[in-house]
């Protein structure tokens, strides 16, 4: 049969189908039901919406649609009763990022491609994400940290007459590797009754290496407590802790060269008994939404992420994160699976050096 006769009795075929009309049917049972008198309220006066208020809106759809999709059980918002341990919590964060040294996020790192995922002669495309792996990179050690220590870090405070200072806070962190690091900050706090309002200011430190740290927060509510580190007077970082009926979050926002690079929010809840750290990008460049958790692969612990990122093109996918130790070099492994497109593999340095991690010491407090 010729194309043509082909395509003329599919025709003939398709009218001699006969779909019964059900509609009148629904009508007629809609009008059984039982019927309620409902008020009708007049509309307001319609108004335009400015483009960045549009864009607001956008935004916000896109993150409320992340969680959706990344949330399938809802998780439970835990509430920290010790203001020490929202202390402690604040400084593992904030001396994980500002001991990232610079060339951990240099823009000229080589994407390391898997074969198992690539053939030589397949073109790359590659998506939305690789262009804020370098955000995400910064704060991946304090995700490792977050999500593979003990809730409260073990911490431990002290009375102390170390250099002047009335009290010691002692605390342990634990990454991917199981590897343990000591953290003590030495401090003296002052109370205002009146004005129920705490003061601490001190010193932290992590081996040889030293950071001027202050705190203020409420006496009796530990739930608002903000926190300032410095790498020194141009680089440091201020994180606020809140929590609300809704959500359980740290604000951190990151201060280069006196300029404020970036800022993020963090949110740690447990879902199915499992810790989960979700992170999203709210000033800088980067706007994509994270979730990270902890998994074994091959009894071995390894970071996933999901992620969400708005724009001119909605893109969602998830990360692989593994560390990779060779001898004294240790680095990230990121397998990146964007949704709909081909997986690649990128690495990234991980930890400190002496040139963009290295603290001065015994510098001057800066009082928040």
């Amino acid at each position: 049969m010729k194309k043509k006769d082909l395509l003329k009795l599919i025709k003939t075929k398709s009218e001699e189908v006969n779909i019964k009309d059900f509609s009148q049917s629904i009508i007629d049972n809609a009008k059984l039901l039982p019927q309620r008198e409902e008020v009708i309220v007049e509309p307001k006066k319609r108004f335009t919406l400015r483009a960045s208020m549009i864009y607001s809106l956008t935004l916000v759809t896109a993150v409320i649609a992340f969680f959706v999709i990344y949330q399938p059980a809802v998780p439970a918002i835990t509430q920290i009763e010790d203001v020490n341990q929202v202390v402690v919590l604040s400084a593992v964060s904030a001396v994980s990022l500002v001991t990232t040294s610079d060339d951990l996020l240099s823009q000229d790192d080589n994407i390391s491609l898997s074969l198992g995922y690539f053939q030589p002669d397949i073109t790359i495309d590659l998506a939305q994400v690789d262009d804020e792996i370098n955000d995400v990179s910064r704060y991946l050690e304090m995700m490792e940290k977050l999500l593979n220590s003990d809730d409260d870090f073990g911490y431990q405070l002290e009375t102390s007459n170390i250099n002047g200072y009335a009290y010691h806070l002692s605390f342990t962190t634990k990454d991917l590797l199981e590897q343990e690091t000591s953290y003590i900050l030495h401090f003296n706090r002052q109370e205002n009754v009146e004005e129920n309002l705490f003061i601490m200011q001190g010193n932290i430190e992590i081996g040889d290496y030293i950071y001027a740290i202050s705190a203020q927060g409420d006496l009796d509510n530990p739930q608002n407590v903000q926190l300032h580190l410095e790498k020194d007077a141009s680089n440091y970082i201020d994180m606020t802790y809140s929590f609300t009926e809704n959500m359980n979050q740290y604000r951190i926002q990151v201060t280069e060269n006196n300029i404020l690079l970036q800022a993020v929010n963090l949110e740690l809840k447990y879902e199915n008994g499992q810790k989960s750290v979700y992170m999203n990008f709210i000033e800088g460049q980067s706007t994509g939404s994270y979730a990270f958790r902890i998994a074994q692969v091959n009894q071995v612990n390894q970071m996933r992420a999901s992620y969400y990122i708005a724009g001119s093109e909605v893109e969602s996918g998830e990360f692989e994160i593994s560390v990779n130790q060779d001898g004294e070099d240790v680095t990230y492994d990121i397998t990146v699976k964007p949704q709909g497109q081909m997986p690649y593999v990128i690495e990234r340095k991980r930890g400190m050096s002496e040139s963009g991690g290295a603290p001065h010491r015994g510098n001057s407090m800066t009082s928040l």
